[in-house]
């Protein structure tokens, strides 16, 4: 960092990359279950590019706002040193620069439609969750958790300039989704969570309830996940259904283990890193079903 500014390693630990990853992975697979995506393929490159510039911008924007509460938590300590009064300037305009940018890639290259989607993306991370959910009401990851389904409305648009049933089975995935996988790291943190006054789930309601509603969510993950058997309307393929049904019984596994094994809070870490595989091993499939139509 020199004079208030923040270098190219500094700037990338507080985009989220893990989370831009995902939100990408989440436009593809719908993107490429969309049967006309071969006659768009070129379209996926900007797509790509103004989604994770507007990920990135909304985890910028995001630790900017969470400055008061990041140095309360050992597990974002560090972004005190990298987001502070010194920088805040610089961030800001990092952030803003990013966000106009994806707005334009994706307007111009691909369709208003997506570039709207990719906004709405933006403040419901932003404002929905950071601002008005995250700090007042035990919701807030539910609620927010709407953030991680516009990427799907975005990568269907990018191809049709409209919205499908599939495209909104993979949106409503992930916002299924969002609850297990961020619950299981809140209760892996509720002591931080709690000094910081952030009513997540698990810190509000103790370990124990935490663990159910974890495991309640999961079961109508797991259940919503295999929906498309029903209606062909969806497009996701014979692979996926395989795909479905193991990763459905191992985050099952996975969010179970805690509560027979003392609610170690290592169990609820694996059960945090499994949820990441199971989002992205599914996104995947539907992928690879569209790509060579199995």
């Amino acid at each position: 960092m020199v004079g208030g500014h923040l270098n190219f390693k500094q700037f990338f630990k507080i985009t989220k990359m893990e989370i831009t990853f995902l939100v990408d992975l989440v436009a593809v697979a719908a993107f490429f279950s969309d049967p006309e995506f071969s006659s768009h393929y070129l379209v996926i490159i900007p797509l790509l590019i103004s989604g994770s510039l507007a990920s990135m911008s909304a985890a910028v924007f995001n630790n900017i706002y969470d400055m008061d509460i990041d140095r309360e938590m050992k597990r974002t300590r560090y972004r005190e040193s990298i987001v502070n009064s010194r920088t805040y300037t610089s961030t800001f305009i990092y952030g803003a620069v990013m966000l106009i940018a994806a707005m334009a890639v994706a307007t111009i290259a691909i369709n208003p439609l997506t570039s709207l989607f990719i906004f709405l993306g933006f403040l419901s991370y932003v404002v929905l969750y950071t601002i008005i959910l995250k700090r007042r009401t035990t919701w807030n990851i539910v609620i927010g958790g709407i953030a991680g389904s516009f990427p799907a409305f975005a990568g269907w648009a990018a191809v049709s300039n409209d919205v499908s049933v599939t495209a909104l089975f993979i949106a409503f995935l992930v916002f299924l989704w969002t609850p297990t996988h961020f619950w299981a790291l809140a209760t892996n943190s509720s002591q931080d969570y709690l000094e910081a006054g952030i009513p997540m789930l698990p810190a509000v309601v103790g370990v124990k309830k935490g663990s159910r509603w974890i495991l309640i969510n999961s079961i109508i993950l797991v259940a919503y996940s295999l929906i498309p058997l029903w209606f062909r309307q969806i497009h996701v393929g014979v692979l996926y259904f395989a795909f479905a049904a193991v990763m459905g019984g191992m985050i099952l596994y996975y969010v179970i283990r805690p509560m027979v094994r003392n609610y170690s809070l290592l169990e609820f870490r694996k059960a945090f890193h499994f949820s990441n595989y199971y989002l992205m091993l599914l996104l995947i499939a539907i992928c690879l079903v569209s790509v060579v139509r199995l």
